[in-house]
């Protein structure tokens, strides 16, 4: 299936995506600080199901623009139902994951008319002391010049690190190094001022924290929950089920398998069957 590439405006710039396919929609929003290349695998299993999928750049990533500072939830989500619209995506279902999950709730409550149901892929719904006992992929590590040259490897050393938190099985091997350098090019495509701002940020400064379960209990539409055995939010998969009032979960065995080319229709499957019902 060919992969066509553009941009799709809003009142904020532009967002580009790729999409494959025709038929119904299944907006696909990336796990930042990925772009929509990490549904590269997944897409061509959903066009042959029948449906144009759509990938995003969120606002921020990628090759999108750049012009999110400070912004909230719901303005990322004004922003993808902005680029949803001029690409005629009506109706759709919306899939996203860990922050581009609460993206999701946030464009279910703005447009329900439009968005008929969500695939939520991890929902960042931990408790404090749950996010505290997390390791930031950015602990310990500073994109500024240093001594010991650190600045050199930091966005590899931050990408595998977020590639492990995502799949706690992950290893760098020569098979997975392409993997980890493509994810270090989404990085790259923050800019420094984005990449500086998250590794250094400023606790007294930081915004109060969305509560993605309590939106999500506003929500009507059909939600499907996904988790893995080895996803570090699985503790928030039961949450998100008992909060949404139409919704169902599902949990893979072992690790996600997203980031495994090789388990792409078994991904693509999923999606197929709930954007069906």
């Amino acid at each position: 299936m060919p992969m066509r590439f553009g941009f799709a405006d809003t009142l904020s710039g532009q967002l580009h995506f790729r999409a494959c396919g025709a038929g119904p929609d299944i907006v696909l929003l990336p796990w930042l600080p990925a772009s929509g290349r990490m549904y590269d695998a997944v897409m061509p299993h959903l066009a042959r199901a029948g449906f144009r999928a759509i990938a995003f750049d969120i606002a921020g990533t990628g090759r999108s623009h750049k012009k999110n500072r400070n912004w909230t939830v719901q303005q990322y989500a004004a922003d993808v139902l902005e680029a949803c619209g001029s690409l005629h995506t009506v109706p759709y279902t919306v899939v996203g994951g860990r922050f581009s999950a609460a993206i999701a709730v946030e464009m279910l409550l703005a447009s329900p008319a439009q968005v008929t149901g969500a695939v939520l892929d991890g929902v960042p719904g931990l408790a404090p002391e749950e996010l505290r006992k997390m390791q930031l992929p950015t602990g310990g590590l500073s994109p500024k010049l240093a001594d010991d040259g650190g600045h050199r490897s930091y966005a590899f050393d931050v990408m595998l690190r977020t590639l492990k938190e995502w799949d706690p099985a992950f290893e760098l091997t020569q098979d997975t190094l392409p993997l980890v350098l493509e994810f270090t090019r989404d990085y790259l495509e923050l800019g420094f001022d984005a990449i500086n701002a998250g590794a250094e940020a400023d606790a007294r400064n930081a915004k109060p924290a969305y509560d993605v379960l309590a939106r999500l209990g506003e929500v009507s539409q059909r939600v499907l929950v996904m988790t893995s055995d080895s996803d570090v939010l699985a503790p928030a998969y039961n949450r998100a089920l008992e909060r949404a009032r139409n919704s169902r979960g599902h949990k893979f065995a072992g690790n996600h398998p997203v980031l495994t080319p090789a388990r792409a229709a078994e991904y693509a499957q999923i999606l197929v069957s709930f954007a069906r019902r």
